[in-house]
């Protein structure tokens, strides 16, 4: 890991920002599977195949609308059979923006050690945005990974302030009536998109305390002016406006991401709200139960954990449910045979305890244990697989196993029948 990058120097505007590499050589870009960069290989190469390393923020305008670009560019030295590289950007999660670059050979046999230069498609980012980015070898060699933290320009950097929509508020003025004890404030170049919400407050260092009276001003109104009653004119006395920018509430859940290391549920919301949070586990029709027990924190990935939000301004409850689109999991469980003998295998690509019962079906939703030592307790570091044996006459009476994750609070058991013998049985889910 390297050290975190905040970036403080001048973002250069509409720069190429595309897939490129040494002139010469064969580059394709790929398909990336997420899975795939999972496995890495043991092989001894030099950890300093990628060097070179630049990640920049550009700014990309067209049509008068301008966004932020993560550019990233790198050198790598070709080992063994090296034949490609690929990058990752996440930001608050593990899903995030992947790339893939292969090329053809450098050099043939002698390639060793011969440098090759890549340059990739930009990323979107925003002002102020956590970015985690890895270069990874193809194939994966785990001493060639390269990482590092970067930080994009928050909205008070010069050189986006006054582009980027989110980053544009508009200017304060005002006059004061001592008569009257009014503040008589008027909005100046401000976007036609925004609320501004103004009220007076007293400044105590970083924070302006108070219960001064909320005034709108709506985007077909601002050339009016808003009237902010003080009762003592004093030195702290502040004008504090809270600028609103009118989005669809769906739009707030676009940031709900799955921490895989930490088995957390992440929700970094775009706009500033007040909402109340919990966990729920929906039956696939319109209930969801909730999870009283079970912390953010806590959680295996599955298609029915929900978060359930509901926000101060909202009547109404929104559930959204992250893993629903597919069945993404962190680890897998399967069953295999081979010369009359059948075992199951277990792989997981986070470290994980696993509870298994070996049990005969009785039903679609029930597997009675059978005598003996049917439970097993295994303990995977990342990256591995587990073996379970079953004996000779497990198809006597179509052995099931159930798995399920013992290290978290919140984890949907896997049934397994699909033995090799009992070809009516199929896998499912409770």
């Amino acid at each position: 890991m390297r050290n975190h990058i905040i970036q403080m120097q001048r973002i250069e505007r509409n720069q190429h920002c595309g897939w490129n590499c040494s002139e010469g050589l064969q580059c394709k870009p790929r398909a990336y599977s997420l899975l795939s960069g999972f496995h890495c290989r043991n092989h001894a190469v030099s950890s300093t195949i990628f060097h070179s390393v630049n990640i920049s923020t550009i700014l990309s305008c067209e049509e008068g609308k301008c966004s932020l670009q993560l550019r990233i560019t790198a050198s790598a030295n070709v080992s063994g059979d090296m034949h490609g590289v690929s990058v990752c950007a996440n930001s608050a999660g593990m899903i995030g923006n992947c790339q893939m670059y292969t090329f053809g050979q450098v050099g043939g046999k002698n390639s060793t050690g011969k440098q090759v230069d890549v340059g990739f498609e930009c990323i979107p980012v925003r002002p102020g945005q956590h970015v985690f980015v890895s270069l990874k070898t193809l194939p994966n060699y785990c001493k060639a990974m390269w990482s590092q933290s970067y930080f994009v320009p928050e909205c008070s950097h010069e050189d986006i302030r006054d582009e980027i929509p989110e980053c544009i508020t508009g200017k304060l003025s005002y006059t004061v009536d001592a008569t009257r004890k009014h503040l008589i404030v008027n909005v100046k170049d401000a976007p036609k998109e925004t609320d501004y919400n103004l009220r007076l407050c007293h400044r105590h260092t970083v924070i302006c305390a108070g219960n001064g009276t909320h005034k709108t001003i709506k985007p077909q109104h601002l050339q009016r002016s808003i009237h902010l009653h003080y009762s003592r004119a004093l030195p702290c006395l502040c004008i504090e406006c809270l600028e609103i920018t009118i989005v669809d509430l769906e739009d707030l859940w676009s940031d709900v991401t799955y921490e895989m290391n930490k088995d957390q549920l992440v929700w970094q919301p775009r706009c500033p709200v007040k909402v109340t949070v919990s966990l729920c586990h929906t039956d696939g029709k319109s209930s969801c139960r909730d999870l009283s027990n079970v912390t953010f924190s806590s959680v295996d990935p599955h298609p029915t954990l929900c978060m359930k939000v509901q926000f101060t301004t909202e009547v109404k409850t929104w559930i959204k449910c992250p893993f629903s689109e597919g069945n993404f999991s962190v680890w897998t469980a399967k069953m295999m045979s081979q010369g009359g003998q059948q075992w199951a295998e277990i792989t997981t690509w986070v470290k994980a305890n696993f509870s298994v019962l070996i049990c005969e079906k009785k039903s679609s939703t029930q597997c009675k244990g059978k005598e003996g030592k049917d439970f097993k307790s295994l303990v995977l570091d990342r990256m591995k697989t587990a073996v379970i044996n079953l004996s000779e006459n497990a198809c006597e009476v179509c052995v099931c196993i159930k798995v399920h994750r013992a290290d978290v609070l919140f984890s949907i058991p896997v049934l397994m029948c699909n033995l090799q013998c009992c070809f009516n049985e199929k896998k499912g889910r409770l």
